[in-house]
């Protein structure tokens, strides 16, 4: 496969999700108050978790159209509450038209431990506003599942860089067992180690002290901190894997 046709792919399937997951956003915007409170979120609001997710999809396409940190006002905002519901589905629009023209592989700028290539922001701002999304149609009733290839996608991302920039924040070092997560509906493994305090990941199949199965989009939820543990099957040690999981979210 030619992994430049593969980016493409993805890209077009990021600028999928971000469309239809904003969408889904706007309509929770259009029949919910906007103080109902965000049980995934505690202490944000809807009208909170619209002005974050809509800051970030404006931040992130100054970005990548400029190639540099944005500016200060590149997230201007947030509008009147009765204009919440087209503000997000406005820079999402933007957002999309950005990672559209944009070749994958095409230098840019981002603030993550990657390769400064386009194709992270399409990826990244998609998994941002799925998860978004749940939250949003969590709090007003049962949220869609996030699709699977995405939530994989979500996994992988956070076991390469979400978690590593929690432990540096938080400084801890890494727990000292091994956590195998392994997908159930889609292909993704990976193993989690600690080495000396130094965090360790490989995507590889490996048994570790303890391993996570589940749903890709389940998974994801739990180690985001959405779901509660109890929808994955854990097997091993329950108190190696509860040392990752009681690790503080992204």
């Amino acid at each position: 496969m030619n992994p430049d046709s593969a980016r493409v792919r993805a890209r077009d399937r990021h600028v999928h999700a971000i469309r239809s997951d904003t969408d889904l956003v706007s309509a929770v915007v259009r029949t919910a108050s906007p103080d109902a409170p965000i049980p995934a979120c505690p202490g944000w609001d809807v009208r909170r978790l619209v002005t974050h997710l809509g800051a970030v999809h404006r931040w992130a396409t100054s970005a990548l159209v400029h190639g540099r940190p944005p500016d200060s006002d590149a997230a201007a905002g947030p509008p009147a509450d009765d204009e919440l519901a087209v503000w997000i589905v406005d820079g999402a629009a933007a957002l999309i038209d950005a990672v559209q023209a944009a070749d994958p592989e095409a230098d840019t700028w981002h603030p993550f431990p990657l390769e400064q290539r386009a194709w992270v922001w399409g990826r990244r701002q998609a998994i941002e506003t799925a998860v978004h999304r749940w939250d949003a149609q969590h709090a007003v009733g049962d949220p869609s599942p996030i699709d699977a290839q995405l939530a994989g996608e979500g996994i992988h991302e956070y076991v390469e860089m979400g978690l590593p920039r929690v432990l540096q924040r938080e400084q801890v070092g890494a727990p000292s067992t091994s956590l195998h997560v392994h997908c159930t509906d889609v292909d993704g493994e990976w193993l989690l180690w600690g080495d000396g305090g130094d965090y360790r990941m490989l995507p590889i199949h490996d048994k570790g002290d303890a391993a996570l199965r589940g749903p890709a989009a389940d998974l994801l939820l739990v180690l985001m901190g959405r779901l509660d543990r109890s929808v994955l099957d854990i097997v091993g040690d329950p108190a190696a894997a509860a040392a990752w999981l009681d690790l503080p979210g992204w």
